[in-house]
């Protein structure tokens, strides 16, 4: 990626990187030197502690073009502008250049957009934030196959389940089927055994009527005998009164 790419890639982040580096880094270096000499007299420890950021800058963040040092713009602009607490100095000229190298950053923040160093520092320019979202998205994509793949095997083992639970269902099927059959088998053999005691109470019945009927006619009969037996008895008495007359 060259310059005019990191230019197009909208990435603040780079943005304040050749901002402090083009200006801040030589220009403000020099600004803080030269107005800590001239505001020396009256601000003696801020221009003391511009001359620190100074050597700070020079010595530590142009070489190394660190992301996060110990210090960083923000605070500079904070220093700077607490000088004017008391009294309105040069140094406010310091404080506004390494404001606006702190809005960069702040932007970069605020988009969320990763730390990038340029390529004109050496560094890899956007490649190493578009790599770390690939990365990213790599590590999302593979959490999200792990989590269908752990549904996945929920689903399987589900499924199992489901089939030990059907096989089962289809055991009770069967044997209730059988209990069934052999209730069907019981139920016709006890309606054949009904039909045939129909059939025995029938003839018992066929039977007991004529016994019955039998049971009137000898009935019958002993009523006639007992009124022969009642007349012989009577034509006896008669017999035997004519025989005593005689």
């Amino acid at each position: 990626m060259g310059c005019f790419d990191e230019v197009k890639s909208r990435n603040f982040s780079l943005y304040a990187q050749w901002y402090v580096v083009s200006t801040q880094h030589f220009v403000y270096t020099i600004v803080l030197i030269a107005l800590g000499v001239v505001g020396f007299p009256s601000h003696i420890v801020f221009s003391i502690v511009g001359w620190v950021i100074a050597f700070i800058l020079i010595f530590v963040e142009i070489p190394l073009c660190l992301k996060c040092c110990p210090t960083s713009p923000k605070f500079f602009a904070v220093v700077m502008f607490l000088s004017n607490l008391m009294n309105t100095g040069p140094l406010i000229a310091a404080a506004v250049c390494l404001l606006l190298a702190a809005i960069c950053y702040g932007a970069a923040a605020f988009s969320g957009q990763g730390f990038a160093s340029s390529k004109i520092l050496g560094g890899t320019g956007v490649d190493n934030v578009k790599l770390t979202l690939l990365r990213g998205e790599v590590e999302a994509a593979n959490t999200r196959a792990d989590e269908l793949d752990a549904r996945v095997k929920e689903l399987e083992s589900e499924a199992t389940q489901k089939e030990h639970e059907t096989s089962s269902l289809q055991s009770r099927v069967k044997l209730l089927e059988e209990q069934l059959e052999k209730t069907e088998e019981e139920l016709k053999e006890a309606s054949k055994n009904f039909q045939e005691a129909d059939l025995r109470a029938e003839q018992f019945e066929k039977k007991s009527a004529k016994l019955q009927q039998e049971l009137d006619e000898m009935e019958a009969n002993n009523e006639e005998m007992k009124t022969k037996f009642e007349q012989a008895k009577a034509e006896m008495e008669d017999i035997e009164r004519q025989l005593e007359g005689v």
